[in-house]
């Protein structure tokens, strides 16, 4: 996959692009749906496709007290992108300057003059310029005029409704993992190195890999079957999200304890995938009645893997 980080070596290379606009944080099914449409038109037509997206959110460098937590790091956005086959992207640099553009402006300059499109696609609910002044229905307008079609694009449903990345957030928060994964196309994931904890879970007989992580958004506090991508492969898991209130004084972490011996991962990458949510963090009185619990989640846990394929549906 080729990057670009400005509009000037795009124009000798890509004749006509057709193009797809937007953030696609967390590049989720209805993302999936609007970047598949333009590759599959591509290879029909012979014209190249070009997917823009910008960094860092808009929100961020807009309104950064309420910037939603991302579903994703950039990073892992261009894996995910570059794995469905988009082998031209643009990144834009999401400046105050930029963000003061006027959404006009940005159809004439950016997708006419500097890229030359030829057709582009976005999603619904995409809204762009200065005040998130434009939108489809602009889009649509000034491509008659200028010359560029803007094909009409449905909304992707699951369970009746769209799915968009505030739908994802949502159901992340609330411990949703199999509704976010539905969402998704993919479980969703945490990333981040194996640290040293205070070895609760060994002295309970579970020991656990504790993850540290630079993640914007993870699961709400909860137990969840998981599956853990490492250095040595993948490992069926259980993690506990949360503050462990068992224990006084315990701080937030990540624990995650896997159904069968994975050697030592200390200051190794680690990717936990959320696949189900077992029951909510609670305080037992005993700690012998955190070990009974314990033993029951990963009994669970090892039944509901049973039907899970190698991959956790990625």
């Amino acid at each position: 996959m080729k990057t670009y980080s400005s509009m000037d070596a795009i124009r000798p290379k890509l004749d006509r692009p057709l193009v797809t606009l937007g953030n696609f944080d967390g590049l989720h099914r209805g993302h999936q749906f609007v970047i598949r449409q333009v590759l599959d038109r591509s290879r029909r037509s012979g014209r190249p496709a070009l997917l823009v997206t910008f960094h860092p959110h808009p929100l961020k460098i807009v309104r950064p007290e309420s910037a939603p937590p991302l579903l994703q790091t950039h990073e892992e956005k261009m894996a995910r992108i570059e794995a469905l086959g988009v082998e031209h992207v643009l990144v834009i640099p999401f400046t105050p300057d930029f963000a003061d553009i006027p959404a006009e402006t940005f159809v004439r300059e950016i997708l006419r003059d500097g890229l030359g499109a030829s057709a582009v696609y976005v999603g619904n609910n995409f809204n762009f310029g200065r005040g998130r002044e434009g939108n489809p229905e602009l889009l649509r307008r000034m491509g008659r005029e200028l010359g560029f079609e803007v094909p009409e694009v449905p909304d992707f449903l699951v369970l009746g409704s769209p799915v968009s990345s505030s739908r994802v957030r949502r159901a992340v928060r609330s411990g949703e993992v199999e509704l976010a994964q539905e969402l998704l196309g993919r479980p969703f994931a945490v990333t981040g190195i194996v640290v040293h904890g205070d070895s609760r879970g060994t002295s309970l007989g579970y020991p656990t890999a504790n993850l540290e992580t630079s993640a914007e958004l993870v699961p709400a506090d909860g137990v969840y079957v998981t599956r853990a991508r490492v250095e040595a492969g993948e490992r069926d898991a259980v993690t506990n999200v949360g503050s462990r209130p068992t224990f006084q004084g315990a701080a937030f972490a990540i624990e995650t304890h896997f159904l069968a011996p994975a050697g030592d991962l200390y200051g190794l990458p680690m990717e936990i995938r959320f696949l189900g949510r077992l029951r909510p963090e609670v305080r037992f009185q005993s700690t012998e009645q955190l070990r009974k619990q314990i033993a029951a989640d990963v009994e669970r846990a090892r039944r509901f893997l049973q039907g899970v394929p190698s991959g956790g549906g990625d």
